[in-house]
């Protein structure tokens, strides 16, 4: 018992120190998709960060376009998108979008299964410092 605590310790502290990244090596930020280089980071401007969808029928698929403008000096390039929950699902513009330029994140919730308060986040993976921002829905599902 004590040799398998042993091994487990010593397996989580090479997981942790393999995992963490040296600051000044390799100038790069981790990111889902691997490690950007920080040279090719950006800044994104977001209209809105949360869309409410109000009160909807409890089956009923409601959709809401993001709008995201790159506004840092290198391509903006989303790389991935998760969402928190397998009903809500996004779209995205896949090429880059240029310095001053805007793109979409489509957004598509199912209520089918849900009732009342639902809040789905979406997680946008991209070059930009910290490697992602997020994008929220809410809405109420009704009976």
């Amino acid at each position: 018992m004590i040799q398998k605590i042993f091994f487990y310790m010593i397996a989580g502290t090479l997981l942790l120190h393999a995992c963490k990244g040296k600051e000044g090596e390799g100038g790069g930020e981790a990111t889902r998709a691997g490690t950007v280089d920080s040279t090719k980071l950006t800044r994104v401007e977001l209209s809105e960060k949360l869309f409410d969808f109000g009160n909807i029928a409890r089956g009923e698929i409601v959709g809401h376009t993001f709008h995201v403008k790159n506004a840092g000096e290198k391509d903006l390039i989303i790389q991935e998108i998760l969402s928190s929950c397998g009903c809500t699902t996004a779209s995205y513009t896949r090429r880059p979008i240029r310095p001053g330029e805007s793109g979409t994140v489509e957004v598509k919730f199912d209520s089918a299964d849900k009732t009342g308060k639902q809040y789905k986040i979406i997680h946008v993976y991209s070059n930009v410092r910290g490697g992602l921002f997020e994008l929220v829905v809410k809405a109420n599902i009704l009976n």
